[in-house]
């Protein structure tokens, strides 16, 4: 497959896979949600990424081409080489929209090889032979070290994932080694056979080998195509979460897998400079003074040599949690009291029904449900304090003024200690107060009682304020 298939291909999946697949939301999103808010706001995470593929300079080299000191044939092929590189990321999403930008630090590696053959007429003594030049077994490689900065746009839909946008890569340094095996031969058309292995006339066979620095062009920008798949259904440590309590560091890590391509759009060997063989000394009378690494733009015939790399990669991202707004339950407000005029005292006076039932200055009816004020424990134990005998005395007195009527009493906590132990303590706090009350004289079938814990509170856990409101009792009359 050759890169513009691929490029076509990824083009394709990043447009038709946010279709075809099950969302998966963030922590942030999945708690408002179940605390029965709508999330409208974007979700932030930092992270960090790494990738491992393959890449390759493409050097535009021809069957044959014109060089600067004779004919060169050649017959060359791209292995290319290994890409590989690490990025921190920042990652926004805001519903289906998905924004990722950072920096990053890559490793390109490429390499050609094959052989080249290059011929010169000999002009000094003006003659029809021809110096030839074969270079076997050649070989050269390609290091290049850059920093760059990705900027992708894309979706995020039912787990998938598929971003497209531009890379802008700064070279930091860029190196080639470069080996052949040389063999010079002469032709002579007054010959039958070409002429070889003549020291005398520097017709033998050597090994070379050079290394060096390229000079490279100031950017490479390149188009970058990145998709793939989250896999938090697998990786993900979950927990079951009450509302309102804050997940641990562990929850909000974020896992993806996927695919990315990056081509470049500029000559990336732009005022490129490469070193020399010198494949015979000064003093020949040959006009052949070097012969210049097959990377030399003279022998690539117009083309551009535009990087391009393609491979997969994994990232790991943090969420920044926003914690869901608490619902607070709102106390039932007094209803109005009824009154009528003495117009003959012209005084106002409270008339209440004969089946009115009163508790702390509040009319009260089946299934409402009243917070017990000024009742108070000991600090983490179900101990009642004596300074909570005026409210245990006010529940029992209207007990016992209506005979008939039951009462559900529910305990809550607030979110400090564990979720196990805090339903537990609002389980034993309930059921210090029934036992009070039985003291009282109020039967014990005529009580039940509920512990909740942490898990329904009515205020910010965050401030101390918020913590005490959350520690209470409820009364929930269930019969009059």
């Amino acid at each position: 497959m050759n890169i513009q298939r691929f490029l076509c291909l990824s083009l394709l999946i990043a447009i038709t896979t946010p279709f075809y697949a099950e969302r998966v939301t963030s922590v942030t999103v999945q708690d408002w949600q179940k605390s029965g808010q709508n999330y409208n706001k974007p979700v932030h995470y930092l992270g960090l990424g790494a990738k491992l593929g393959y890449s390759q300079f493409n050097q535009g080299m021809t069957k044959e081409g014109k060089a600067e000191a004779g004919q060169m044939e050649n017959s060359l092929h791209l292995p290319g080489g290994a890409n590989a590189g690490i990025d921190l990321r920042y990652k926004l999403e805001y519903g289906l929209f998905r924004f990722v930008a950072g920096v990053d630090a890559t490793y390109a590696g490429s390499s050609m090889a094959g052989t080249v053959k290059y011929s010169k007429p000999l002009v000094e003594p003006s003659t029809d032979m021809t110096y030839y030049y074969n270079f076997t077994n050649t070989r050269e490689q390609q290091h290049a070290f850059e920093v760059g900065v990705p900027i992708l746009f894309g979706a995020d839909y039912k787990g998938f994932y598929a971003m497209a946008g531009m890379r802008l890569g700064l070279p930091v340094m860029k190196e080639y080694s470069i080996s052949t095996d040389l063999t010079r031969t002469i032709s002579d058309k007054r010959g039958i056979d070409d002429y070889s292995d003549m020291p005398n006339h520097y017709l033998y066979n050597n090994e070379l080998s050079q290394k060096g620095k390229l000079k490279l062009a100031t950017l490479n920008p390149q188009v970058a195509i990145e998709a793939g798949y989250n896999l938090d259904p697998w990786l993900q440590r979950k927990r079951d979460r009450k509302t309102g309590e804050k997940p641990s560091f562990v929850e909000l890590l974020h896992y993806e897998v996927g695919i990315y391509a990056n081509v470049g759009v500029l000559d990336y060997h732009q005022k490129a400079t490469s070193g020399e063989f010198y494949v015979c000394d000064e003093k020949d009378k040959i006009d052949v003074t070097s012969i210049k690494t097959i990377t030399e733009d003279s022998q690539i015939a117009n083309k551009n040599m535009v990087p391009w790399n393609i491979g997969v990669r994994f990232n790991v991202y943090y969420e920044f949690y926003k914690n869901p707004p608490v619902k607070k339950q709102r106390r039932r407000r007094p209803r109005p009291k009824p009154v009528v005029q003495d117009t003959a005292k012209e005084e106002v006076q409270e008339v209440v029904p004969a089946d009115t039932i009163v508790y702390n200055g509040e009319t009260i009816q089946k299934g409402d449900t009243i917070i017990m004020e000024n009742l108070y424990f000991d600090t983490d134990k179900s101990t009642i304090r004596s300074t909570s005998d005026r409210s245990l005395n006010e529940l029992a007195t209207l007990l016992e003024t209506h005979p008939t009527m039951k009462i559900t009493l529910v305990g809550h906590t607030d979110n400090v200690g564990k979720a196990d132990y805090n339903m537990q303590l609002s389980k034993a706090r309930v059921e210090s107060v029934k036992s009070e009350l039985m003291k009282r004289g109020i039967d014990g079938s005529r009580i039940g009682t509920v512990g909740k814990g942490m898990t329904q509170p009515i205020a910010d856990n965050r401030t101390r304020e918020g913590r005490a409101e959350n520690r209470r009792v409820e009364i929930i009359i269930e019969e009059q």
